[in-house]
């Protein structure tokens, strides 16, 4: 079984109820689109929406887990490294690194909002 980088696993820990990791898959692929298309057209008022969009998906998403996000560079990199890992997992591949992330990150759960 592969070992984790304890900077992906930190961001896992950080990142536990299944609504934030799902807000994060939709939301941090939107903001690295919206940047790369920001360099690419800087005239074109579309990718900051898809930019605006998918940053304001991932806050939801820490509303639900009750953390604020992760700040820095650290978790702008991280951040498509574990959704990768994500869409890796769901395509049934790095099984062994996926069962080692969730090992270190601990169990998910879900945070119940009325308290």
């Amino acid at each position: 079984m592969t070992t984790p980088s304890p900077a992906l696993t930190h961001y896992a820990r950080e990142h536990r109820d299944p609504r934030n990791i799902a807000l994060h898959c939709w939301g941090v692929p939107m903001v690295w689109m919206g940047l790369a298309w920001i360099l690419a057209e800087r005239m074109n008022p579309m990718p900051w929406a898809l930019l605006l969009s998918g940053s304001l998906l991932q806050a939801l998403g820490h509303v639900y887990e009750g953390r604020r996000p992760t700040q820095g560079v650290a978790g702008w990199l991280m951040a498509p490294w574990f959704v990768g890992l994500q869409a890796l997992h769901g395509l049934g591949l790095s099984r062994s690194r996926w069962q080692a992330l969730e090992q270190q990150a601990g169990p998910r759960r879900m945070r119940d909002l009325a308290l």
